[in-house]
């Protein structure tokens, strides 16, 4: 059992450089994009990610499915897996999806800003893993 999952998954997300998203697309498969390092969170229920709008995993409407957020130290062979939602919350510097056209045209790089909330997770550590409620 995990004794307080908010610090030791906290300080597991803050120290690695990237994490993993998924979810299930329209036909059933599982479709995983590599994400940066969160923005910013909030304690372990709420990430926020920015990620280019041309990657291509995130252009269906993936909002109303289930989703995962994976974060693996390689080094200490210790992980954790959030189930939650994904959902957009912006896009930055342009603040509206119409004008992405524009931004092309002028060759501002538009960012998209991605929010994943958390409801449980499970934690895996020296060969063992615990599950917990996100508060």
């Amino acid at each position: 059992m995990i004794r307080n999952p908010e610090q030791t998954i906290g300080k597991l997300v803050d120290n690695v450089r990237y994490g993993f998203g998924s979810f299930m697309d329209e036909p059933g498969y599982p479709e995983t994009q590599v994400l940066p390092q969160p923005l910013r969170r909030k304690g372990i229920r709420e990430f926020w990610f920015e990620i280019d709008p041309d990657a291509g995993c995130f252009e269906i409407d993936f909002t109303e499915r289930p989703a995962g957020l994976y974060f693996i130290d390689q080094r200490f062979y210790r992980g954790v897996c959030l189930k939650g939602f994904f959902q957009i919350e912006e896009f930055s510097d342009i603040n509206r999806p119409d004008s992405l056209q524009e931004n092309q045209e002028t060759g501002v790089q538009a960012k998209l800003i991605l929010k994943f909330t958390a409801k449980s997770g499970r934690y895996y550590s020296h060969f063992q893993s615990s599950d917990f409620i996100v508060d």
